[in-house]
């Protein structure tokens, strides 16, 4: 039986920046000319956020030349601020819709294979940083073998089931380099398609002081789908709401489970208790704003919501669900861990740092200087260093 992929080029490792055929020798571009493909960068969501402060900081600082290849556009207005000195190319102003990995979204970016490839035959880059694997399984399909390719992991190494696993281990192992954000990424990834590097996602820090989190709000932030599970946090809280009516819950985002999730805190009669706030353009105010955060995520990769809150000084409790949570808070110090999925145990979780305020002040606390560890500079010059590994410049 020939194999499917057959057909397909086949990429060559360790491109250079640009072969000069009359001189014979390779000459390094004065600028990194690096290109960002993404399913719908109109979208609000974490890795929407990463995109917007590495691209800042590459453009403003370390002088690159960035473009944002989006195959769709769901927005006329960007949810983030980006630098003016990023160039966006939208391939389709259709927007991106079905939930993630639906049927409907999978068509959506095979119909778009043949504007991917139009794009990339006119246009070349240095490097083409590939977010997620449905972008890279795009860029493997349609762009042309002389183009570096990376893929950048933003979920798990398990999130796919089993057949999806082996399609993504066969393309990775023929791309020029694959990015996770945690460890256990890694050494899940690298016996399977090898020439994998770890690189955390980045915060911005603002020159403030920790919350005073003497609040009775408990935020949460994220996109309103299965994966962040708010579905169990609203039956999580009916139990605190019992020993604490006074506390509340507020879940900021949007999504397609809006209207399930609505019906659950009626249903359980915590109107008022749990609130969903949508999407907010001061959340940074909106963390100051509350006594801590909770994250009820079934899967991370590497959760934004966690370096945000404690950025602001305000301490995270998260289940230890794959695989982010973990790379990020040290339980006991700078937040709190519960057994992945265990509702009691998140509930008295919850309740315990409603109740020990010396506690929730000393996480809190700890927790605004460690995630000093992720500043975007320091994460933008690890990217640096990978991609002069990758192009041998």
């Amino acid at each position: 039986m020939k194999n499917p992929f057959n057909r397909l080029w086949r990429v060559f490792s360790n491109q250079p920046v640009h072969y000069n055929a009359t001189m014979g020798r390779r000459q390094q571009q004065e600028h990194l000319n690096l290109c960002y493909f993404y399913t719908d960068i109109s979208m609000n969501g974490g890795i929407e956020r990463v995109i917007s402060l590495l691209a800042g900081e590459q453009v403003e600082k370390l002088g690159y030349n960035v473009t944002i290849v989006s195959m769709f556009r769901s927005s006329k207005l960007l949810p983030y601020d980006f630098s003016d000195k990023i160039n966006f190319v939208y391939l389709s102003d259709e927007p991106y819709g079905g939930a993630p990995g639906s049927l409907r979204r999978l068509k959506l970016q095979l119909k778009s294979l043949f504007l991917i490839k139009k794009h990339f035959r006119k246009h070349k880059y240095d490097v083409i940083a590939a977010q997620s694997f449905p972008c890279a399984f795009m860029a493997y399909l349609a762009i042309h073998r002389k183009q570096t390719i990376i893929a950048v992991e933003h979920v798990y190494h398990d999130y796919y089931g089993a057949h999806v696993q082996k399609l993504r281990n066969y393309i990775y192992r023929r791309l020029n380099g694959v990015v996770v954000l945690t460890d256990n990424d890694r050494d899940a990834f690298v016996a399977k398609v090898g020439k994998v590097e770890v690189i955390p996602n980045p915060i911005v820090f603002n020159d403030n002081v920790p919350a005073i989190l003497n609040s009775t709000k408990i935020i949460t932030v994220g996109r309103l789908e299965h994966q962040k599970g708010y579905d169990n946090l609203i039956k999580i809280f009916r139990k605190v709401h019992k020993a604490h009516p006074e506390w509340t819950l507020h879940i900021y985002g949007k999504g397609t489970q809006k209207d399930m999730l609505q019906s659950m805190i009626e249903q359980y009669g915590m109107i008022g208790a749990v609130v969903l706030e949508g999407v907010s353009d001061v959340i940074a105010e909106k963390f100051r704003d509350s006594a801590f955060c909770v994250v009820s995520s079934r899967f991370e990769g590497f959760p934004m919501v966690i370096t945000e809150a404690m950025r602001e000084g305000v301490p995270c409790i998260s289940f230890r669900c794959p695989n982010g949570p973990e790379s990020i808070i040290t339980h006991g110090v700078d937040g709190l861990l519960v057994e992945n999925q265990n509702k009691d145990a998140m509930a008295d979780a919850i309740i315990n740092l409603i109740e020990d305020a010396e506690l929730r002040h000393k996480l809190g606390l700890e927790a605004f200087r460690s995630i000093r560890q992720f500043d975007v500079h320091t994460v933008a010059m690890k990217w640096d260093e990978y991609y002069k590994t990758i192009l041998n410049v």
